[in-house]
């Protein structure tokens, strides 16, 4: 199941399409308790061309606001900016027709190692490493490490995580 919630006037629409999103490898029942949670921004403006379907964005605070009627940038959420430490984490998915979609907790199916995903490993732990979602925790001093979710085992051949950011991060020394 999947609940999309307009930020604006806060309703929500809820579609069931468990075999749609390729997740026919759960045991039987397990697709109707699953839910993802996306928001849909009605009239955003463009994205920046370096964001991609599977980025981990975050939004960050536009001056003045008058430039984006939601007052916030989106940005690709990255381990060497402090600043994003603290920001809920989402995932993009699309920006069509002035409807930004971004996912707060789901499942994704990536085809290939590409630069939103750079490492995988099923049964694994991910995280925001630099600006791309890995098993690797970053390393670098300076840096913030933040639980995203973990790799999904499946039978399909695809590269599947479950996405849900926890609120809690750290800092290395």
């Amino acid at each position: 199941m999947t609940l999309i919630i307009n930020p604006i006037i806060q309703s929500e629409t809820i579609a069931i399409n468990s075999l749609g999103l390729g997740l026919a490898s759960l045991p039987n029942g397990a697709t109707e308790s699953l839910m993802e949670l996306k928001y849909a921004f009605e009239g955003w403006p463009s994205v920046p061309a370096s964001i991609s379907y599977g980025d981990v964005v975050v939004f960050n605070t536009l001056v003045p606001p008058s430039t984006n009627p939601y007052g916030v940038l989106l940005e690709k959420a990255d381990t060497s900016n402090p600043a994003h430490a603290n920001k809920a984490m989402m995932v993009y998915i699309s920006n069509i027709g002035g409807t930004l979609i971004l996912m707060h907790k789901g499942y994704l199916d990536f085809t290939d190692i590409d630069n939103a995903l750079s490492a995988y490993l099923p049964g694994d732990g991910l995280y925001v490493n630099g600006s791309n979602i890995s098993i690797t925790p970053p390393q670098t001093s300076g840096s913030w490490v933040k639980s995203i979710g973990f790799c999904m085992p499946n039978i399909e051949g695809v590269y599947r995580i479950w996405f849900e950011s926890d609120s809690t991060y750290f800092t290395i020394g």
